[in-house]
């Protein structure tokens, strides 16, 4: 599992979309999402897609990554494939009781699967191809006001967080098992005291590491709100420019499909 989870990692690059400014990837984003809200029908969602799939060849990041990261919610697309297919349409496969599988149900349920994986999938798209430090700097750029500001704290803060527990979960795990232990061969219950003599002890070194954070900025003079220098120089540029032009125009275009 958490080598198939990439949630918060940024990836290093030199590609087309890593050179945008942040503050262009955010709106991008925002963009992006409002593409997938006013999806309605296959032609949008086509269409959408095929946008999305441009940006990510963008970032020649392989696409393998991108869809190891989708797929992480993969028990939550079954469940929703499965309730549409036995709750809605009209046009039944079979029948079984009260049970009925819908081939409508199946294309509806298709459908919103795919646009949760396009939200999936583009929030991948920002965070492996922008660091902490710079979508805090985006965040704090395009809306200045202290409340956003701890805001964006909080959230290059949490997306920080995330691999470092990972990471400690990852160090823990292979050490229980270089110590014998073999999650295969043990019962459910066992399973379940295993874990949690894994994740308690990740989540203890996670604190520790984070209160030594907060120490160390506290007696840098961090203060949240304050004027301070950056060592992120954003410079918006005319690819910055065509990259939203190419958003709005896609957006334009799903509206009116």
């Amino acid at each position: 599992m958490m080598k198939k989870l990439w949630l918060g990692r940024y990836i290093d690059g030199s590609s087309v979309y890593h050179a945008f400014d942040p503050r262009s990837k955010l709106v991008m984003m925002v963009l992006n999402l409002l593409m997938i809200i006013c999806t309605v029908n296959w032609e949008q969602l086509l269409c959408v897609t095929l946008f999305t799939f441009s940006l990510l060849c963008l970032s020649k990041i392989p696409f393998s990554f991108y869809l190891r990261q989708a797929m992480f919610l993969k028990y939550m697309y079954f469940f929703f494939l499965m309730f549409f297919t036995l709750t809605e349409g009209t046009t039944f496969l079979l029948k079984i009781g009260i049970f009925r599988v819908s081939l409508d149900g199946l294309w509806i349920g298709a459908f919103y699967v795919t646009k949760m994986m396009l939200f999936v999938i583009l929030g991948a798209l920002l965070t492996f191809t922008t660091s902490p430090g710079e979508i805090v700097a985006g965040v704090r750029t395009l809306f200045k006001s202290p409340s956003i500001e701890r805001f964006a704290f909080m959230a290059g803060l949490s997306i920080r967080l995330i691999p470092m527990i990972l990471e400690e979960v990852k160090l823990i795990y292979n050490a229980q098992q270089s110590r014998g232990l073999d999650f295969s061969e043990l019962r459910l219950q066992d399973k379940f005291k295993k874990l949690l003599s894994i994740i308690i002890p990740a989540i203890s070194n996670t604190v520790k590491r984070l209160m030594m954070m907060i120490e160390a900025m506290e007696c840098r003079g961090y203060v949240v709100g304050e004027q301070r220098t950056s060592i992120y120089r954003l410079q918006f540029r005319m690819r910055d420019v065509c990259l939203l032009v190419y958003g709005i125009l896609v957006l334009a275009i799903v509206i009116l499909l």
